[in-house]
């Protein structure tokens, strides 16, 4: 297993990040890195997700398994056949007090390619979850 994390403290309580984070309509307005979110948010579900990995639009049919408001999203996106590439990408709201929180993302790869395919990754992965961090973190402080 590979694991890929990034984290950042936002001036708001959980349940305000939670609120703009879970907001998928707005995504292509403000989200540099997951560019379009479509689904219902429930355990069981899958969603329609496009990312920006690097120059490349990714699209992803990812199942949540965790959607826990306001603390966590989880879910598991499957490439090709289950076991060859999985990937497990969370989401986490920690509270450090009642106006601020650490948002934290993370995912971990298994399977037969995974080995290969993160490292080759991991800098885009990187790069779009800093992306991600920084225009969340300035959405939700902005907003008050």
């Amino acid at each position: 297993m590979k694991e890929v994390r990034t984290e950042i403290e936002i001036g708001a309580s959980p349940k305000k990040v939670w609120a703009v984070f879970t907001d998928f309509r707005s995504y292509p307005s403000w989200n540099p890195f997951i560019r379009k979110a479509e689904g219902t948010l429930a355990p069981g579900e899958r969603i329609a997700i496009t990312l920006r990995l690097g120059r490349r639009m990714v699209n992803l049919r990812p199942t949540l398994t965790v959607v826990d408001e306001p603390r966590e999203v989880r879910w598991l996106a499957r490439q090709f056949l289950p076991r060859l590439f999985d990937v497990e990408r969370r989401f986490v709201l920690e509270p450090l007090g009642q106006s601020r929180c650490r948002f934290i993302q993370s995912e971990t790869g298994s399977g037969v390619f995974a080995p290969l395919l993160m490292p080759l990754l991991r800098r885009q992965i990187l790069d779009g979850y800093r992306r991600l961090d920084m225009a969340l973190k300035e959405r939700v402080e902005r907003a008050g």
